[in-house]
């Protein structure tokens, strides 16, 4: 009578240990040995892009006041405009402006930049439109090998928005389309991170 109480109590305090360790052990066998969620979206919004891009530090202008800022030191968020900027291209900058003004205090952690193919593209009423948006210094030579930096990415599209992190280098895209607010949280929890 004892020996099968004893016995019993044992099988109890065995499958109680059990039942704790034993999903830990399957999710370290999914994890190491096993595909699991090997190709699913994480939290972020945008594309990240692997590997990153080294684009380096250049000069930007601010179309206004013409005063002149580094790349290298803030989240930047880049757009181009390759043709004529008509409804669609106004609508991007001033998306970019109202996710700048959304961040609030941390909005002078972020700076947009428009890479325009030929200044003849936009007008000065769509640089207004914009403020406080940089362009790229008027040289052809820098942009070309910008470009080429862009390009190098193979899923490269000329009206998606790419962020480029505090050190050079390009490491997220947000295709066309993509709410604004989730770019808004991408960058909060970028700026919360980097901290």
């Amino acid at each position: 009578m004892m020996i099968s109480n004893i016995s019993k109590s044992r099988l109890k305090l065995i499958g109680i240990v059990l039942l704790f360790v034993t999903p830990v052990i399957y999710a370290w066998y999914l994890v190491f040995f096993t595909n699991f969620k090997m190709h699913s979206k994480g939290v972020e919004h945008g594309l990240l892009i692997s590997p990153i891009i080294q684009v380096g530090d250049f000069e930007l202008v601010e179309p206004i006041s013409h005063k002149i800022y580094q790349l290298m030191g803030k989240w930047t968020l880049v757009s181009f405009v390759e043709n004529k900027c008509d409804k669609a291209c106004e609508f991007q900058l001033y998306s970019l402006r109202q996710i700048w003004v959304a961040l609030g205090k941390d909005g002078n952690k972020i700076q947009r930049l428009v890479i325009v193919k030929d200044n003849n593209l936009i007008t000065s009423e769509q640089i207004k439109l914009s403020q406080g948006q940089f362009l790229l210094k008027d040289d052809r030579d820098l942009k070309e090998r910008l470009n080429s930096r862009f390009k190098s990415y193979p899923a490269f599209e000329s009206e998606a928005i790419y962020l480029i992190d505090p050190y050079g280098n390009l490491m997220m895209q947000y295709k066309k389309g993509t709410n604004p607010s989730g770019i808004i949280k991408d960058l909060e929890r970028l700026i919360r991170i980097s901290k």
